[in-house]
């Protein structure tokens, strides 16, 4: 378990004849042959998405799933929702003690297959895994209430993942990025105002025939692009709790890029006016 919370390690086989039950009461996984990884934002994902299971919120179930499959391009999210409202509908029918978290992901994994999720290796691995080892645990124990162990668990992890340490941690990488954006964006803007200038940025067959008016609104575009990118860049700033000068950067970005943005407006409508 400790394990899995800090790299996201887990047995994919936990059939009996790897697993010893200890006397203690304990069970130890042998032949790890066979395992699987999850990295950081899927294993945050799949926390959302076990307190979803448990909870029976199926909306908050498949914005978890997708979150765990971001290269499915082409997904029926009503049906989606509709499928996955209606497995965890039978889910809530059944009692307590005999609901299966790794039938419950069998049951998402075929409604994300009906509509267009491309599912994680992973993920699938995970799941068969909870299968063999649920199976298992039953029959070890068949008067345990599994579901409410399972839901301590959870518990646990889900505060894991909104702990104080965790989310300092998280900050002060956001803050690192923003800064490493920071000090990147003004070379990269030169490349591409210098790309712009020789007129080999994204040069398409034709393009000159368009005219004056599509290079204006692509002008257009990319000055609307680079000043919403120093709002949000600011606000993400304002929103780390290290504070100091970088509440004060936060600030003078997100200032900068609405004054540029309402000039940007004014040459718009002063441009357009005097075309009329």
């Amino acid at each position: 378990g400790d394990v899995y919370k800090r790299q996201g390690l887990f047995h994919a086989d936990p059939h009996p004849g790897n697993v010893f039950v200890l006397p203690d009461g304990r069970l130890s996984l042998l032949d790890f042959g066979n395992t699987g990884e999850l990295d950081e934002p899927m294993r945050e994902s799949l926390t959302l998405l076990l307190e979803a299971v448990v909870k029976g919120d199926a909306r908050a179930a498949t914005e978890a799933y997708l979150e765990m499959a971001p290269g499915s391009e082409k997904v029926n999210h009503a049906a989606l929702l509709v499928d996955i409202k209606a497995a965890l509908y039978e889910i809530r029918r059944i009692n307590l003690a005999d609901v299966s978290i790794g039938s419950a992901f069998e049951s998402l994994l075929r409604a994300g297959s009906r509509n267009g999720v491309h599912n994680p290796g992973e993920f699938v691995l995970l799941t068969r895994a909870f299968v063999i080892l649920e199976s298992m645990i039953r029959q070890l124990a068949p008067n345990h209430n599994y579901m409410e162990s399972f839901r301590e668990e959870i518990s646990r992890l889900t505060a894991l993942h909104f702990s104080p340490v965790r989310i300092k941690d998280k900050s002060a990488r956001l803050v690192r990025d923003v800064e490493r954006l920071i000090m990147d964006a003004p070379g990269d803007t030169r490349r591409v105002l210098r790309r712009i200038a020789e007129g080999n940025l994204g040069r398409l067959p034709g393009l000159e025939a368009l005219g004056g008016r599509f290079s204006r609104n692509l002008e257009r575009l990319s000055g609307a692009i680079a000043f919403a990118a120093l709002v949000i860049s600011g606000s993400m700033l304002l929103l780390t709790p290290v504070g100091g000068w970088h509440h004060v950067l936060g600030e003078v970005m997100i200032i900068s890029g609405i004054v540029g943005m309402l000039i940007a407006g004014l040459g718009v409508l002063r441009r357009d006016h005097g075309q009329r």
